[in-house]
């Protein structure tokens, strides 16, 4: 039997920076241990996904996958007003609730091979309004900023090739990726 396949040279076609991106499908997984959700994209091709594990407070509530669901604005079932003006929010936190909904989603080069693109695991809100609050152009830059200090202090500092001499794009320009019908394939 006799195969044909597209190599492509030269890495990512996408670019590094901020995309607003609308999930095509999340699932929830476990390694060592630890529970993650995997979320992937409509406008990237299929290798590659955010993965945000699961990280708690010191009060032990859950925060990392429950602001992937915050800001794509998503399986929110309940709002009770509480003291001083706070809310108390109940989200049903199925996967299959987070298709087709938009997200702020940062692309920086794989640490194992530049040449190719990861998905930051700190999204950031696209604007919009709902029961519990309410996202504007200036709390999305805030965000986008948070993520990329988030980038700068954890993720560059290890990443070859992104080390004080390297620039990243570190704009907080969206940028509207192109979907891609085939993944690139590193050989």
């Amino acid at each position: 039997m006799a195969r044909t396949l597209t190599v492509k040279s030269g890495g990512s076609a996408i670019k590094q920076g901020w995309h607003e991106a609308t999930i095509k499908k999340a699932e929830y997984g476990e390694y060592n241990d630890s529970k993650y959700i995997d979320v992937w994209f409509h406008e990237f091709p299929e290798n590659l996904n955010m993965r945000v594990y699961e990280t708690t407070d010191s009060k032990g509530n859950e925060f990392a996958v429950g602001s992937v669901f915050r800001f794509a604005n998503a399986g929110i079932t309940q709002v009770l007003d509480g003291p001083n003006g706070e809310k108390s929010v109940t989200i049903d936190d199925n996967p299959n609730l987070l298709r087709d909904r938009k997200l702020n989603v940062y692309l920086y080069p794989d640490p194992k091979n530049p040449k190719y693109n990861r998905v930051l695991k700190q999204p950031a809100p696209t604007v919009f309004e709902n029961d519990v609050e309410s996202f504007t152009e200036t709390d999305v830059k805030f965000w986008m900023e948070k993520a990329e200090s988030y980038f700068i202090k954890y993720v560059k500092q290890t990443a070859p090739g992104t080390g004080s001499n390297t620039t990243v794009n570190l704009n907080n320009s969206v940028n509207m990726a192109q979907p891609t019908d085939t993944a690139d394939l590193p050989f």
